[in-house]
């Protein structure tokens, strides 16, 4: 047996992310209700989260890695995948992207995800895995993509919703807490929460408090 051929069912599992995702879009489409004050939004993303934390964690033990392949497009993906669920339920009319220009013109800011009507920018989120890397500077780059986005399309509003408040001071008492700035879990990783009383407790801003606000953002 060669490497090549040793190799094969790992390869094909690689492969299968893309179809596999298929299936939980068709699964997901069978849920009969969004109900925002269940959570369930935000266990599924968290528990999401936490699968592919698990996987990162295996990977480095195999490979004696020390550091973990980046989580933030996988943090993007996964909001987006959940919101898009949940807007096929709440309101047909809004269409939910990732990364598309907000306008048709170089040099344009791709926010993490955008949330559509037709041609009409309701509203962006960026999304960050934790704010340890930019603790002194997030708010100045947060407020500068405002003036952009606000520029070019008014009443759109921007959201900044942060997956961890590990590493990092936290919001702190800034009023745009719960209104524009969103922390999904305390001072823990998504490897480290389980649907449990114990760890919701470290729940802060709930996946369907953004939600919320969107459906208003359309009215």
């Amino acid at each position: 047996m060669t490497f090549t051929e040793a190799d094969r069912e790992y390869r094909r599992a690689i492969e299968a992310y893309g179809s596999e995702m298929n299936s939980a879009v068709d699964a997901a489409r069978k849920v009969t209700e969004v109900r925002l004050q269940d959570l369930d939004l935000t266990f599924a993303v968290l528990l999401r989260l936490k699968s592919f934390f698990e996987a990162q964690k295996e990977i480095k033990r195999i490979l004696d890695k020390v550091y973990a392949a980046p989580a933030a497009d996988f943090f993007v993906e996964t909001v987006c995948f959940f919101l898009k669920m949940a807007f096929e339920k709440l309101d047909k009319s809004i269409h939910i992207s990732s990364e598309k220009k907000i306008l048709k013109k170089r040099g344009a800011i791709r926010p993490d995800i955008t949330i559509w009507r037709g041609e009409k920018l309701i509203a962006a989120i960026e999304c960050k895995t934790q704010l340890g890397w930019n603790r002194k500077g997030w708010k100045e780059d947060f407020e500068r993509r405002e003036r952009i986005l606000k520029k070019s399309h008014q009443g759109a509003k921007l959201f900044l919703l942060v997956m961890t408040g590990s590493n990092w001071a936290g919001f702190e008492e800034d009023p745009r807490v719960g209104k524009q700035f969103f922390l999904l879990l305390d001072k823990i990783w998504p490897v480290d929460y389980s649907v449990s009383e114990e760890s919701n407790k470290l729940i802060v801003n709930p996946i369907e408090s953004i939600v919320e606000l969107l459906i208003d953002c359309n009215v």
